[in-house]
């Protein structure tokens, strides 16, 4: 792990949480940026152990002003930026036809817009050359679902714009990717395998590896996105769903 300081976006909780728990424990100086501060205390504590380099910062990514305040405390504490994950996100479930104005324009505001935000307050804290941004997509961004149709759609703005920002950070060897999980066991999740009016149609059904995507799994994709064996490797999207968006798996 050469990452010396990281910036996680959405780090009070999911896949944000358990990134920078994985930073921490690597012993690398990680800033957390959220926009609950009830969860960002929480994290806080959760994170807490002896000799962790830890700064909980409380920001809305639809705010250019906080944003840029958190970058510029975080780097003021940690240094130069050596990376920088995105997981901030919402899911706000409607049809197109229903959703509401407020509601579509939330979802652009934080899941594409708000990285965007992040990276023009994180560019001039990169150290000389090279580092790393990866943002979470998601494998929605390759197969939509009825009633996610606005998320679907910021899903591919943001990778397009992980795609467009690779180029241009190139000449600085600042690699660009995102990951592109699909559903994850959650507590909710659990409580819908659980739930007897399913019946007998498993969540992991159409996953070819027959299990639903964790945590973990995406926070692995994301460290070695961080890591030089991922050196040669900028502009793209990984998915990390077992293999859900490759086709449909045989019936067992």
């Amino acid at each position: 792990m050469s990452t010396q300081s990281v910036f996680v976006v959405g780090g009070a909780s999911g896949i944000g949480l358990e990134a920078a728990r994985y930073f921490v424990d690597q012993g690398v100086a990680t800033t957390i940026v959220d926009v609950d501060d009830a969860k960002l205390r929480q994290a806080e504590r959760a994170l807490a152990r002896p000799g962790a380099r830890l700064l909980a910062l409380a920001a809305d990514v639809r705010d250019r002003a906080s944003v840029d305040q958190a970058f510029a405390t975080g780097a003021a504490r940690h240094g130069d930026i050596d990376a920088l994950i995105y997981t901030a996100g919402v899911l706000l479930p409607a049809t197109l036809a229903d959703m509401t104005e407020s509601d579509y324009d939330l979802t652009f505001d934080v899941n594409t817009k708000g990285f965007w935000r992040c990276v023009q307050a994180a560019m001039p804290r990169f150290a000389g050359q090279g580092g790393s941004i990866v943002a979470v997509s998601s494998s929605s961004g390759q197969r939509p679902k009825a009633g996610n149709g606005a998320y679907a759609a910021s899903k591919v703005a943001l990778q397009f714009l992980v795609r467009a920002l690779a180029l241009e950070t190139a000449p600085r060897q600042i690699r660009v990717n995102c990951v592109c999980p699909s559903m994850l066991k959650t507590p909710l999740t659990d409580k819908l395998l659980a739930d007897p009016t399913r019946g007998s149609f498993p969540l992991s059904a159409t996953t070819p590896l027959g299990r639903l995507c964790t945590e973990a799994d995406v926070v692995q994709a994301i460290a070695f996105l961080c890591t030089p064996q991922a050196a040669f490797i900028t502009g793209t999207a990984i998915a990390v769903d077992g293999g859900a968006t490759a086709g449909v798996p045989l019936k067992p």
